[in-house]
């Protein structure tokens, strides 16, 4: 008996609160956060993958912590009405190597919005200029998009708006004028609706440390989207197990979110001049 119970605790502890709901797992452990029918996540307000403590509502950074815990978090569940991530050095990386580590999330969760994020992409064009470009789909009552920054991919500031079409299908862009540009910045989009309503898009990443960078994508595995990075102009292409190419894209020196959510699940490649990277759609 004793034996089950430790494996029971050792795999995830969950409560809410209003529109609230928390994980909680310990190392290769696993945390499923499901919402109401009809609802979906829209934010992750906390995510730590090392020595976080409190409980629901009142969690706090260990002095161990994988910094893309918030990132590959938010790519797993906003959007999703249930999601299963595991808590892992696969996963995360390993923030402290010879350290028992847990994972701890808070999410929010509200009714779905009319809107279709197709992607998200973030560019330094120089000049101390971080452009943003996105493509949405099915709007109905859009009012806003919010472009939020951050310097650690934790804590987001506004940076500016968008007013929305409102209405079907459309592209945006804003261009963030910032001086001093850290090594790495970080961007999301906050969608809103006319009735106050809003979800948070998946996180673009710019790092502009190009010497030591090359290709890379994140999270991996993923269920809803993947970023890839680059550190130079480069055409990519995403080809499934067979072949077949899935996507073309050509990334400038940043980030590119894409949508993912309708690939067959599977193992999938992307493909460019620096080589070959594999991931997983859940």
């Amino acid at each position: 008996m004793q034996k089950t119970l430790t494996i029971l605790l050792f795999i995830i502890s969950v409560t809410s609160n209003a529109q609230v709901i928390c994980g909680t797992a310990n190392e290769n452990g696993s945390i499923t956060l499901t919402a109401p029918p009809n609802n979906t996540f829209t934010s992750i307000e906390f995510a730590s993958y090392g020595t976080p403590d409190g409980t629901c509502g009142s969690f706090t950074l260990g002095s161990c912590h994988a910094a893309s815990s918030l990132s590959i978090c938010e790519s797993t569940f906003i959007g999703q009405n249930s999601a299963t991530i595991g808590a892992t050095n696969v996963v995360f990386g390993d923030p402290c190597g010879g350290t028992v580590k847990r994972l701890y999330i808070q999410a929010r969760y509200s009714s779905a919005l009319p809107l279709t994020l197709v992607s998200f992409a973030a560019q330094n064009i120089g000049d101390g200029q971080i452009k943003l470009a996105w493509h949405s789909e099915d709007e109905i009552n859009t009012s806003q998009f919010v472009i939020e920054r951050s310097t650690d991919g934790v804590l987001f500031e506004p940076a500016g708006s968008v007013p929305a079409a409102g209405s079907g299908r459309n592209h945006y862009s804003f261009t963030d004028i910032i001086l001093n540009i850290p090594a790495t910045y970080y961007y999301r989009l906050k969608m809103v609706d006319i009735d106050g309503k809003y979800k948070y898009s998946n996180i673009a990443r710019i790092n502009n440390n190009a010497a030591g960078i090359k290709l890379a994508v994140f999270p991996n595995p993923a269920t809803e989207f993947i970023t890839v990075v680059s550190s130079k102009k480069q055409e990519v292409i995403i080809t499934n197990t067979t072949g077949q190419t899935i996507k073309h894209l050509l990334l400038i020196n940043g980030s590119q979110a894409i949508n993912i959510g309708s690939y067959v699940p599977g193992v999938y490649f992307v493909k460019s001049d620096e080589g070959v990277i594999k991931f997983i759609k859940k």
